[in-house]
C-alpha cells in the first residue's frame, strides 16, 4: 500500500511538471527569510508530532493554507504569503507531517492519511489559540480540507478549494481505498468556494462539478486558462477572488 501511494505521489509530480510549458516561470515562495520580517516561522507540536508553519498579518479572521501532495507553506503559497491583505486575516501556511520543515518523521501514507492531515491541522489552529478558521486547500490539501469541515463544523468558518479530487476514480482504484472524501460531503456546513482551472491536466472537470452539487450551497468558480496551480499562474486574480469569499 506504501508503495503504490508513493507511486501516485510520483505520478502526480511528474504530470504537474509536464503540464508546465517550457519557458514560464512559475512563483514560487522560497526560504521563509525572503518574506521578511512580516512572516513568522516556527513550531508547534501537535498530535505527538512539531508541525511547522509561517504566519503573517494580524486580521480577525485566521485563514490556514493546507498545500498540496509533496509541498508545504513556503513552496507552495508564495503569492498568498505575500499579498494576502494582511489587515482583514491572520495567514497561516503549515506543512504537513513529514513535508517541508515538519520533519521528523519522514512522510508516509497509510490508509487515512487524509483524516490525519485533517486533525493536525486542525489541532495545530487549535494550539495557536485561534476560536475559528477559514481553510484554503490546494489538491491534496483541497481533499484535506474538505474532511476538515465536514469533522469540525463548527470550528471551520469557510473554504476554498480548487484542485482536489472528490472520489476514487477506476484508474486510482488500485492505488486508494474508500471514498476520499466523498462520503463526507453532505457534512460540510461551512460556505465553500470551489475554483477550478479548466485546463487542469492533474483534476477533470467533473470532480469539481461532483463537489458543487454535493457540498450544499457551495458556489463554483471557473478560470478558463487556469491549470492545476492556478493560484500560483494567476496569483492576483485567484487572491482577490479568495479575498472576496471569505470576507
Amino acid at each position: 500500500m506504501a508503495a503504490a501511494l508513493g507511486a501516485r505521489a510520483a505520478r502526480r509530480l511528474r504530470l504537474l511538471l509536464s503540464a508546465l510549458k517550457p519557458g514560464i516561470q512559475v512563483p514560487r515562495a522560497g526560504p521563509a527569510a525572503a518574506f521578511g520580517s512580516s512572516v513568522t516561522s516556527a513550531k508547534a507540536e501537535v498530535n505527538g508530532v512539531h508541525l511547522h508553519y509561517l504566519r503573517t498579518g494580524d486580521g480577525e479572521h485566521a485563514v490556514l493554507l493546507l498545500p498540496g501532495m509533496l509541498g508545504s507553506g513556503e513552496t507552495d503559497f508564495g503569492p498568498q504569503i505575500e499579498k494576502l491583505n494582511k489587515k482583514l486575516f491572520t495567514v497561516v501556511a503549515w506543512d504537513p507531517r513529514g513535508y517541508g520543515h515538519s520533519r521528523p518523521p519522514d512522510r508516509d501514507f497509510p490508509v487515512d492519511f487524509f483524516e490525519r492531515d485533517a486533525k493536525d491541522a486542525i489541532g495545530l489552529m487549535k494550539t495557536l489559540k485561534f476560536k475559528k478558521v477559514s481553510l484554503l486547500g490546494w489538491s491534496d490539501g483541497g481533499i484535506t480540507a474538505l474532511i476538515a469541515a465536514a469533522w469540525y463544523p463548527s470550528y471551520v468558518s469557510k473554504m476554498v478549494i480548487w484542485g482536489a479530487n472528490a472520489y476514487v476514480t477506476e484508474q486510482d482504484a488500485e492505488i486508494y481505498q474508500g471514498s476520499i472524501c466523498r462520503d463526507l460531503l453532505p457534512l460540510v456546513q461551512c460556505p465553500t468556494l470551489i475554483v477550478h482551472g479548466e485546463k487542469d491536466p492533474l483534476v477533470p472537470r467533473f470532480h469539481a462539478d461532483f463537489l458543487h452539487r454535493h457540498v450544499r450551497g457551495s458556489r463554483l468558480h471557473l478560470m478558463p486558462e487556469g491549470k492545476h496551480n492556478l493560484h500560483l499562474r494567476f496569483a492576483d486574480e485567484f487572491n482577490k477572488l479568495a479575498e472576496d469569499f471569505l470576507q
